[in-house]
């Protein structure tokens, strides 16, 4: 749970974003306060949604991509949010249970991967479990989101 400046809560949405107006980026995850239109981005995903703008600058396109297809824990977290259908018990049940399931699978890839000798594949697959990892760790309940 986080709180605004202005004292009220403020809940987890997957909400679209408009970069330099040419980049529409959707199922960003963001605190969104439900009185006053302030929001932040969820600090975990700060950085890597950051590199993601930064490889865009020069591209004079027109984007529109879902975080989801760029960033493996929202992918997630948007399956979990889809198929869950209200309680907080089930919602806290199908959130670790995804994660959990994530987790494991990375981990046969990554001996898969060591037993091939294959250091790049090794480091690749370790950045993903440490993003997965991270939100694993977080305690979220469905009173945290926003239908979006």
């Amino acid at each position: 749970m986080k709180l605004c400046d202005c004292g009220q809560t403020m809940k987890l949405e997957l909400r679209r974003l408009v970069y330099k107006r040419r980049t529409f980026i959707s199922h960003v995850p963001v605190y969104a306060c439900q009185h006053c239109p302030t929001y932040e981005l969820m600090p975990l995903v700060k950085p890597d949604l950051l590199d993601y703008l930064n490889s865009l600058d020069g591209d004079k396109h027109q984007t529109r991509i879902s975080f989801a297809d760029i960033y493996e824990p929202v992918s997630i977290l948007q399956d979990v949010l889809a198929s869950y259908s209200g309680s907080i018990e089930e919602f806290q049940r199908c959130y670790k249970e995804a994660f959990e399931d994530r987790v494991n699978m990375l981990l046969d890839l990554y001996r898969f991967a060591k037993a091939s000798n294959d250091t790049a594949w090794m480091d690749e697959i370790k950045a993903r479990l440490e993003k997965v990892n991270a939100f694993l760790q977080l305690k979220m309940e469905s009173s945290d989101f926003c239908a979006s």
